[in-house]
């Protein structure tokens, strides 16, 4: 728990740096782009190369800015003038060359090959420049709180993974200064240098100081992140902190820092170091304590001593480091509550944080950390918070004074100290029994006050943290109450006589019609009261609620419809905010069969009349895209509905959405009532878990109405623990969507299958659709029946092959209609299925507002992801979120998982299954199983080979009928997306003739 505050504070710390430097990077890499170039002949550029020698500044300057506007073409006279002995024309340019930025990185690699010692000095430093600005973009990494920095830079491009090669070359220049500056570069370059690194070793030993001072920040700057390789450097590293050369010293103590862990073989030098007579090594020294961790604990000691050293830098280093290492540093508390006083900001700040590592320990520093909340800088005041938080329940005095700062001018500051409170409540809710009464009571207080704080529009907070402060609240209000029931139970044995029959069935009767309830806060009040008899009266467990007549009064329905009441606000905002839920709240009726009869569209009586049944099981089933999964949301949305009459039965229901059940479930005893009772106690936002009776109850007499979509594409073995006729089945009420009619084939229940959209009904499907999302207007009788025609003629194909005309592909044609018709200029409409699902992510993208990434891009991920996802089974379903951002690493290993949250928060394209969060899928399975064949298309072409294989693959899923959708996709891709294609093709007439594709003839319309 307390690094996850850690990590939150880091976050705060990185923000608030990047509002400030972010700006800047902007203009430098925007003045970059947009340099313009213009063309010039050789005279002109030589002209100008020789105007670089003049006298008059401004004639330089003029001539610089027209060398730089001409760009590319003037390099290699460029790299010519480098070589000038003329100190004006070599370094304008050197500048020139820096401004023209990466294509002159190829240039200036060969120029390192130059026998002149001079042009290959003055290259190598011009890449150092480029290397270390080019190409640069913002990559949040959390960091172990072992490093001062919250973020890190970090470099790409292929210039500089081409250049490492001759840079390395140069580490063996025999010009001091070359072979220095070579290194510092592959520093600069980090990771992608990582193979240089047995090259770079033997520089430690160089004659010269700087090179040895540039090989030591270089190995440190590359064992960063890759730890690994840099790490056989240790050896050679650890004689340096004996360097007569206090840089190479202060360098070398870095390095071993950076590469962490894996250096815990020079703690004892390091040790040894922090009594050197230099500042600066003294604090390096200190930091690579810190970063190398628990491994450092026997350097406590010196650095306890080090916090009252002369210098602030090396104090705020000694904190730091003590922070980091922080478990071994409880001792060290004293010394660092003493610097909370500090004269030095950064000291006072690093001391707070070593104190929050250390966490309960550090009770003691409770007072002056208090103080600090009200101190003039905003780091302070910042690390202040997170160290209370961090102290958890003990730092409950604190409470008021964190309140008090979320009213704080700066946002960081209020959200830490937001964060603070919330692990303070945490915490008391884990030790609720050990407060007294008076605490008790003034943590309410405290995290109330908090909570009107948090509720005003201005605090600008996630709904999130007010929802936690929320749960922790309820819990100890629930602790408050369940005193109040001891008190009432604590004389129980002096009136038990009396109350034995008249006094217990009537209260609890009494409460059962008035206060409903409070037999459920009874019930825990009086769970600890249970005792066995004496063995010679056989030792039978007795309970005190049976005894007080108490349970036959506990699950009645008015107590489970009274539970449900207290939560369905709740539940009914939650499950509209459910993703699967707002994709289709735009729901038009089609028709359907009921157990085989004709039904024109979702009406009320014919659902009533299914649930009035004590056991219900509905199958929902029809191919993709049909509406399956709608149906069941507007089944939802009636088990809720507030009118009675319009209600699926006489009680209100719960309706709980089951997509898959996640591994951590399956590995339970029963998955399925794990994974309802996850997803209730999250629709409901209840504090704790269900209780298992209760959740029990609730399912028997069905108060909760169980979703399962997805049904024919979950796993054999998920599909197996959801067996409605097993004798320990908790469900009694259920719905259940899938592709395939033999789903629940031996059990009672009753159909709905959707019915395909005609010919005949398309026109009148797409005028309610448009009509009721406001847009029909656009269109006048002709341009809407020339519509629907198109359509027509889009889904042609489809009808051909005997297959349904679904709802889905309506829908996503009519939304990219009116996209077009509202003026998007680049939108086309699709003249076949694969591309109406390309224009549909298109559309999305569109939508965008910021940051919008180029469309090419979001397909190529979208594609990808799909097959992701259908890939082991051929059927649409969740994968891991980690495996999710490693196949979106290997197209592209830049911002994978930020492109994974562009598909889900801006484009809503997929979304992340709860209530772990450990898996995503797409939010529309047809959308998944066409982006899926783009993607195989792409990357098959017509190779029969490997089409083969595919088939084989298919073959060995042993489930035509469930993957049918998923081929017929593929065959759709092929035939729209590779050029000359037929349906004699090996690949579309292997389909049609495995999987029973009927093609018949259409009659067309004179």
């Amino acid at each position: 728990m307390t690094k996850y505050y850690q990590q939150r504070l880091i976050a705060v710390i990185a923000l608030s740096f990047l509002s400030f430097t972010s700006p800047l990077l902007l203009i430098r890499n925007a003045t970059a782009e947009n340099l313009s170039t213009s063309k010039a002949s050789p005279k002109e550029i030589n002209s100008l190369i020789k105007k670089l020698k003049s006298n008059d500044e401004r004639e330089i300057n003029a001539a610089i800015k027209k060398l730089r506007k001409i760009g590319k073409s003037g390099i290699p006279a460029l790299i010519e003038a480098l070589q000038d002995k003329n100190l004006l024309v070599h370094r304008s340019a050197a500048e020139v060359l820096k401004q023209i930025g990466r294509p002159a990185i190829p240039a200036l690699v060969k120029a390192l090959k130059n026998s002149d010692v001079n042009l290959r000095r003055r290259a190598i430093n011009v890449l150092s420049v480029l290397l270390n600005s080019s190409e640069i973009y913002y990559d949040f990494v959390f960091l172990d709180v072992g490093s001062q920095s919250s973020f890190s830079l970090k470099k790409v491009g292929a210039e500089a993974q081409a250049a490492v090669p001759e840079i390395i070359r140069l580490l063996k220049d025999s010009d001091a200064g070359v072979r220095g500056s070579a290194a510092s570069v592959l520093g600069n370059i980090g990771a992608e240098a990582k193979t240089a690194v047995p090259q770079l070793v033997p520089l430690l030993k160089d004659s010269d100081e700087n090179v040895r001072s540039s090989t030591a920040s270089a190995l440190g700057n590359i064992g960063a992140e890759a730890k690994a390789e840099a790490k056989t450097a240790v050896p050679q590293l650890v004689p340096l902190l004996k360097d007569s050369d206090e840089n190479v010293r202060s360098s070398t103590a870095s390095a071993l820092g950076n590469i962490g862990a894996e250096a815990k073989a020079a703690v004892s030098p390091l040790i040894v170091l922090l009594k050197d007579s230099d500042a600066g090594v003294r604090s390096s020294a200190a930091e690579a304590l810190g970063q190398i961790g628990a491994e450092s604990k026997t350097a406590v000691p010196q650095l306890v001593l080090l916090l009252k050293d002369s210098d602030a830098g090396v104090r705020s280093s000694a904190a730091f480091a003590l922070g980091q290492i922080s478990a071994e540093c409880k001792t060290a508390v004293p010394q660092l509550v003493l610097l909370l006083k500090d004269s030095d900001t950064k000291v006072r700040s690093s001391a707070a944080f070593a104190l929050g590592n250390i966490g309960a320990d550090a009770k003691i520093a409770m007072p002056q950390l208090i103080l600090l909340l009200k101190d003039s800088d905003v780091g302070v005041r910042i690390r202040a918070a997170y160290a209370l938080g961090s102290i958890g329940a003990e730092a409950k005095i604190a409470m008021p004074q964190l309140v008090s700062l979320l009213k704080d001018s700066d946002t960081n500051v209020r959200k830490i100290a937001v964060s603070a409170l919330e692990y303070i409540a945490l915490s008391l809710q884990e030790k609720v029994k050990t407060l007294t009464s008076p605490e008790l009571n003034q943590a309410v207080s405290n995290l109330e006050s908090a909570l009107k704080i948090l509720a005003e529009p201005k605090a600008d907070l996630s709904q999130s943290t007010i929802a936690n402060l929320r749960v922790y609240i309820n819990v100890l209000k629930a602790e408050q109450n369940a005193r109040l029931f001891n008190v009432i139970t604590q004389n129980k044995w002096v009136a038990a006589t009396i109350i034995y029959l008249i006094f217990f069935p009537s209260l609890w009767l009494a409460i059962l019609r008035l206060r409903p309830l409070w037999l459920l806060r009874i019930n825990d009040a009086l769970k600890p009261y249970e005792f066995k008899l004496p063995e010679t009266l056989g030792g039978a467990p007795v309970r005190t609620r049976d005894l007080t007549f108490f349970s036959f009064f506990l699950y009645r329905p008015r107590v489970l419809d009274a539970w449900v009441w207290a939560h369905i606000k709740t539940v009914r905002e939650q499950f509209s905010k459910n993703k699967t839920v707002k994709s289709r709240a735009t729901y038009i009726p089609v028709a359907f069969e009921l157990d085989d009869k004709k039904v024109p569209e979702l009406r009320g009586e014919d659902l009533q009349s299914i649930f009035t049944k004590k056991r219900i099981c509905l199958l929902i089933w029809g191919e993709g895209g049909i509406g399956k999964t709608s149906i069941a949301c507007q089944i939802a949305d009636r088990a809720m509905e507030a009118d009675k009459t319009k209600r699926l039965c006489k009680h209100l229901m719960i309706p709980i959405l089951i997509e898959e059940l996640e591994s951590k479930f399956l590995a339970a005893k029963h998955p399925f009532l794990e994974a309802i009772s996850g997803q209730l106690k999250s629709i409901s936002n209840h504090p704790t878990s269900i209780e298992r009776e209760l959740l029990q109850h609730l399912l028997q007499q069905r108060r909760i109405l169980v979703i399962t979509d997805h049904f024919s594409e979950m796993a054999e073995t998920t599909q197996k623990e959801i067996n409605p006729n097993s004798s320990d089945f908790p469900v009694n009420a259920l719905v259940v969507t899938s592709r395939l009619d033999s789903t629940m084939r031996n059990v009672p229940k009753t159909t709905i299958h959707p019915l395909r959209i005609e010919g005949s009904e398309l026109s009148a499907f797409m005028e309610k659709y448009l009509d009721k999302l406001g847009k029909l207007h656009l269109f006048n009788g002709s341009q809407f029946h020339y519509v629907c025609g198109d359509l027509a003629k889009l889904l042609e194909e489809i009808r051909i092959q005997g297959r349904s005309t679904t709802v889905l592909f309506a829908k996503l044609y009519a939304d990219v209609l009116i996209a077009k018709m509202e003026g998007v200029k680049d939108q086309n409409l699709p003249q076949n299925i694969p591309d109406l699902m390309l224009e549909y992510v298109k559309q999305l993208n569109r939508d965008v507002a910021d940051n919008r990434l180029p469309n090419r891009n979001v397909y190529e991920d979208a594609q990808l992801l799909a097959w992701e996802c259908l890939k082991l089974t051929y059927r649409p379903a969740s994968t891991k979120i980690k495996d999710a951002i490693n196949a979106l690493s290997v197209l592209n290993s830049q911002n994978a998982e930020q492109r994974l949250n562009y598909l889900e928060e801006k484009l809503h394209l997929i979304q992340t299954n709860l209530p772990s969060q450990e898996n995503v899928r797409f939010v529309l399975d047809p959308v998944a199983e066409y982006l899926a064949g783009l993607h195989l298309v792409e990357n098959y072409d017509n190779n029969e080979s490997k089409w083969r294989d595919f088939l084989i693959d298919a073959d060995f899923q042993n489930a035509p009928e469930a993957i049918k959708g998923f081929m017929f996709a593929v065959r759709d891709c092929y035939l729209a997306k590779i050029p000359g294609a037929k349906d004699t093709d090996f690949l579309p007439q292997q389909i049609t003739s495995r999987y029973n594709v009927t093609i018949t003839a259409v009659a067309v319309s004179p």
